[in-house]
């Protein structure tokens, strides 16, 4: 008797430990989630995902030994995954006072400037970010640098869904300026083949860094090891501080 006791007594125990492990969060145990935003991460002409931030978060993933596919959908839904559904880490997320407290941070990994442009026929100057609430201005809706404009009281923000939107509403003369990122601008000019002396710097608003964002239930201790991982890519990477 006392030899079945002691048998169903190890029983229990095994069996405890065995859902103890499989309930258990582990750090893998995430899903990775990016938007299309070139040069940053896009789908190269091998159809594998590609550029500077894609890159240095598939060098974080091997430093932490995580075998996991990086998903690639819209802003949007990405966006909303990260806010709402557990275990998610978003990139490249500018981190702005509107989104800090909403996610788990681990970078930076990169910077950009944020800028107006206009086209050369538009013959006005904007010589402080108060004048630029005159004109009209096409953006990305949901983008950090337009959620930190509007924040500043500019209500002649034309939000689109995408930047090649956004450009072209710029050159079909829809809006007077356009709010972008200096990498972003570049790679626009160049895929749609836009003469580069055609664009002007309108005005020179802020530098912001972009990082990767988790969702709030994903554990410090992760977050803590990912950061530290990142440290270690970064030091032996050509990234990624974007400021020319």
């Amino acid at each position: 008797m006392k030899k079945q006791i002691l048998i169903l007594i190890l029983i229990l125990i095994g069996a405890f430990f065995i859902y103890s492990y499989a309930n258990q969060d582990n750090i893998d145990d995430i899903r990775i989630l990016t938007e299309e935003y070139r040069p940053l991460q896009y789908i190269n002409e091998d159809n594998e995902l590609d550029g500077y931030a894609a890159n240095v978060i598939k060098d974080t993933l091997r430093e932490l030994s995580i075998s996991k596919e990086i998903e690639l959908m819209s802003w949007d839904e990405a966006y909303s995954l990260a806010l709402n559904e557990e275990n998610i880490a978003l990139f490249s997320t500018i981190k702005n006072h509107e989104r800090e407290d909403k996610f788990k941070w681990v970078g930076p990994i990169g910077t950009l400037k944020v800028n107006l442009y206009k086209n050369i026929y538009n013959n006005f100057t904007i010589d402080s970010l108060d004048k630029a609430k005159e004109y009209k201005i096409s953006a990305v809706k949901d983008y950090a640098y337009t959620e930190n404009v509007i924040n500043l009281g500019f209500n002649n923000i034309i939000e689109c869904n995408t930047e090649k939107e956004a450009f072209n509403k710029l050159l079909d003369g829809e809006v007077d300026l356009y709010l972008t990122s200096n990498i972003t601008m570049t790679e626009l000019i160049e895929s749609e083949n836009v003469p580069a002396e055609f664009i002007e710097e309108a005005f020179d608003i802020w530098i912001d860094q972009f990082y990767i964002a988790f969702s709030k239930d994903y554990k410090d201790e992760y977050i803590k090891k990912w950061q530290n991982a990142l440290e270690k890519v970064k030091q032996n990477s050509t990234l990624l501080f974007i400021n020319e």
